[in-house]
């Protein structure tokens, strides 16, 4: 009988430990994931990888451009990660730009109007009729043409519309929750964050992007029939879907996008190679992108007053102003990769800065590069009109009406929405506190006076 009893004591014992194990380490965690006790998420910069997108279960291979190691002090900043039934909570609003071609001559010529040399368009993203229009034909115009894209590294075409407007169409590469690895422009390129740039660039007022809408296209029937011999030599069937490569500096078959039965969702931005003419510039915060040599504005917190400062183009004129403006669209983006910009070339000097190609920003959530800050930090310089705006959207998040809520409200419109996983959405507010952290650091040590510059 004892013997007995001894052996339920036993048992009892071993199942309270295994209870107790099961409650301090739950199934599925893994002692190396990368997320400490505290719910901080390690960032890490691997080399050249393989990525896989949960969501869909399939490999997604990095760009294979070099990476980056992050300056000591310009590194990346530790969030605590949101509990996972949280995380997988996203908005589905419903779409009401219209699907269906309208009727009369496409907008094309009113958009040609629009250019000045202070902005693309007149008012922000969809809130004008004529804005509508524009956008409705550039998601539902019939496409006449497709060629291979212009030079670059990223995967995309050139289609012209009915009505002769030439679009850049970038392929969707990853689901709205996947996130980018390592350095800040790492990844292919993200066709929703080129939507979601247009339209936080209208909220900023700047007006300096060009105009972009998300499109669904039909590759077998839309795209194969008015496509031209280079770019239809780089499409190929995998099964019932439709694959392509395309032409450029990465480009080639084993990094392919492809559409599910044929069906592909992509951004589409006005084409501006042409009409106006561009200027192309270097950014002088460009970086180098070698892990073994930095640029000089990472080594050095002089650069500014000592190589940017002193010169013509940003000692008098717009030009200083709007690379801040740029800044802090970047860093609200997490865009690391505006290496160079244009201006519209018949205005000269004073072309303001246009804020193209916005495609690598909105990678990952959970990080906030501080090195795209680097030149408001240096410089200390921004313009009035943007930080009192900065200020409003910072008094707005107290009541209801933040910038990434208005951000989602102008996105909801867009034919492929949602645009942004809501974990990206609450990023935009959390970068805007620094941003503005950052700016009132300057006014203390420098004086508002000699910080903020006039329109």
């Amino acid at each position: 009988m004892r013997h007995w009893v001894r052996r339920v004591l036993c048992l009892a014992a071993v199942i309270s430990v295994a209870v107790s194990v099961t409650v301090l380490w739950p199934a599925g965690e893994q002692h190396n994931s990368g997320q400490n006790s505290k719910g901080v998420v390690e960032v890490h910069v691997p080399e050249r990888r393989l990525e896989r997108n949960h969501a869909e279960n399939k490999q997604v291979v990095a760009d294979p451009t070099p990476f980056r190691e992050e300056h000591a002090n310009l590194g990346v900043v530790k969030i605590k990660r949101k509990p996972k039934e949280e995380e997988e909570k996203a908005a589905v609003p419903v779409s009401s730009l219209p699907s269906v071609v309208r009727s009369g001559p496409p907008a094309w010529p009113l958009w040609q109007q629009w250019f000045a040399s202070d902005q693309l368009y007149p008012s922000a993203p969809l809130q004008s009729q004529d804005m509508r229009n524009l956008m409705q034909d550039m998601a539902t115009r019939p496409i006449l043409a497709a060629k291979v894209g212009f030079r670059g590294t990223q995967l995309k075409m050139l289609l012209t519309l009915e009505g002769g407007q030439v679009v850049v169409f970038k392929p969707k590469r990853f689901d709205r929750d996947f996130t980018i690895t390592g350095d800040t422009f790492s990844g292919f390129d993200r066709h929703n964050a080129e939507i979601a740039g247009f339209h936080l660039d209208g909220l900023l007022g700047f007006h300096r992007a060009p105009p972009v809408v998300g499109r669904v296209v039909n590759l077998r029937t839309e795209v194969l029939p008015v496509a031209e011999k280079k770019l239809k030599d780089t499409f190929y069937d995998r099964g019932s879907d439709v694959c392509f490569y395309g032409v450029c500096m990465y480009c080639k078959r084993e990094l392919a996008a492809c559409a599910k039965h044929g069906m592909m969702e992509g951004s589409v931005t006005l084409w501006l190679a042409n009409s106006p003419k561009l200027k192309t510039w270097r950014h002088p915060y460009q970086r180098t992108y070698k892990a073994q040599r930095k640029a000089p504005w990472e080594v050095n917190e002089q650069y500014c007053q000592k190589s940017v400062l002193p010169q013509a183009l940003f000692h008098k004129g717009p030009r200083l102003l709007d690379i801040m403006d740029a800044t802090v669209m970047d860093y609200i983006m997490g865009n690391a990769d505006r290496h160079h910009y244009e201006t519209i070339a018949q205005y000269g000097n004073d072309g303001r800065l246009l804020l193209m190609d916005n495609a690598k920003s909105f990678g990952n959530a959970y990080t906030d590069d501080a090195s795209i800050l680097a030149p408001l930090r240096q410089c200390c310089r921004l313009r009035r009109s943007t930080w009192q705006l900065v200020q409003e959207f910072q008094a707005g998040a107290r009541d209801g009406s933040s910038l990434s809520k208005r951000l989602e409200a102008s996105m909801r419109l867009d034919p492929v929405s949602p645009i942004l996983y809501h974990t990206h959405l609450k990023a935009v507010d959390r970068r805007l506190e620094t941003l503005v952290e950052a700016v009132d650091s300057c006014i203390t040590h420098e004086g508002e006076d000699v910080v903020l510059g006039a329109d």
